[in-house]
């Protein structure tokens, strides 16, 4: 009888330990398509193709929009819109998305893009704070798993702000052998650059990912000052001319407009 019930327990031990590891990886397989939802989406935004990314949400809002990772790029596209004068859609997407910088599933992401929010803003220590928060998550995220594209893409974008180019240059390159999205990693790699006042380097970097994607509208506003660098103002000019094109709203569209309309364009 003795010998029953432990094989009993055994079997029930067992059996329990099967069906926690099937649950989590169900919640990790969930996880994952719930990032390349939001990965898909935040590709969109970060070229400033805003339409492009309502549409996509929209379509994956029925199985994903109660995600954190989903409410994470609806609150970026929400501020995004909100460029053009609708106040309360940017105020409704930024008190999101600093609630979901606080979410450890998709904290790194989330806080990240807080820190890009708060820059804008003029709020540089508050940013600051944000993109630390961001390394520390992506950090701790890649010592457990190296191959985690995500996390190496998000830990290299918040390094280029704390100005550790190099660090930030492996993290990027690894994201994209990942398989993260190529322009978006060319973008910081051409700001770590930027930053560096390597202005030649900086624009080939930019060059690179327009290549990929020629409407990746950030990217003609930061060649364009590469090429301010460079002596090349005819350049300058036309990529500013392209980038308020591309993103009339955009975070720098009135600065190049300013730049353009001074320079009889």
């Amino acid at each position: 009888m003795f010998r029953i019930s432990c094989l009993a327990i055994s079997f029930a031990v067992a059996f329990t330990s099967l069906v926690g590891t099937a649950d989590a990886q169900q919640k990790a397989s969930a996880d994952d398509k719930a990032q390349a939802v939001a990965a898909r989406a935040i590709a969109d935004l970060a070229a400033w193709n805003n339409q492009g990314a309502r549409r996509y949400l929209q379509n994956q809002k029925a199985a994903f929009g109660t995600t954190p990772q989903f409410q994470t790029a609806w609150a970026l596209l929400e501020i995004q819109e909100g460029a053009g004068g609708k106040k309360a859609l940017v105020t409704s997407g930024e008190t999101n998305l600093s609630k979901m910088s606080k979410n450890k599933s998709v904290d790194a992401m989330a806080a990240y893009f807080y820190g890009e929010i708060l820059n804008q803003q003029k709020k540089r220590p508050e940013a600051n704070a944000a993109w630390q928060a961001a390394a520390k998550s992506a950090a701790a995220t890649v010592k457990a798993d190296p191959t985690d594209a995500t996390a190496q893409f998000y830990l290299g974008a918040s390094l280029v702000r704390a100005k550790r180019y190099e660090e930030a240059r492996t993290a990027l390159r690894l994201a994209v052998r990942g398989g993260f999205d190529e322009p978006m990693v060319n973008h910081q790699i051409g700001l770590s650059y930027l930053f560096a006042d390597k202005w030649k380097e900086a624009k080939d970097a930019f060059d690179l990912g327009l290549s990929v994607d020629p409407r990746y509208a950030p990217m003609y506003f930061y060649r364009a000052m590469a090429w301010d660098k460079l002596g090349r103002k005819d350049n300058m000019l036309i990529d500013l001319d392209q980038y308020v094109k591309l993103a009339p709203n955009g975070p720098d569209a009135g600065f190049a407009k300013s730049v353009l309309k001074s320079s009889g364009r």
